[in-house]
């Protein structure tokens, strides 16, 4: 699937801020430019009430699959998926999400697991870890 990337920051109690709709991800502007040695983020919508979202199926991404991002300057990015994680949102690494790397990764997250009806909302986040394919020269 191919989306718009928006810039996402933070809301003002310090939580990160997500894309305000299902049909586009958001970078998360505080981390390096996906391809920069160190830990990107983006951030996308699984569903909503309207139906299925960006990111819908982002659970079935296994390792050795590529997800591609196209930059600003119009040069293409890839990435290969070397791990999916579930987390509850009570104990989401954030350290291990954002946090930095020795090489340039990309971090795909959404909300999975069980969706609770009684708040509308999803209990657990769905985390693709990738890491930059390099080309050779």
């Amino acid at each position: 699937m191919s989306t718009s990337v928006l810039v996402l920051g933070l809301n003002p109690d310090g939580s990160v801020q997500v894309p305000p709709n299902t049909i586009q991800v958001g970078w998360y502007k505080y981390g390096p430019t996906p391809g920069q040695r160190g830990s990107s983020v983006i951030l996308g919508h699984v569903d909503s009430y309207r139906g299925v979202g960006v990111f819908f199926y982002l659970d079935t991404l296994r390792p050795g699959d590529q997800v591609l991002v196209r930059l600003a300057d119009r040069q293409i990015v890839r990435f290969s998926v070397i791990g999916l994680r579930e987390y509850t949102k009570a104990q989401f690494p954030e350290k291990i999400v954002y946090g930095s790397r020795s090489y340039s990764a990309l971090q795909l997250v959404t909300c999975g697991g069980v969706f609770d009806h009684q708040t509308g909302h999803y209990l657990s986040n769905i985390v693709v870890y990738t890491k930059r394919i390099v080309p050779r020269r």
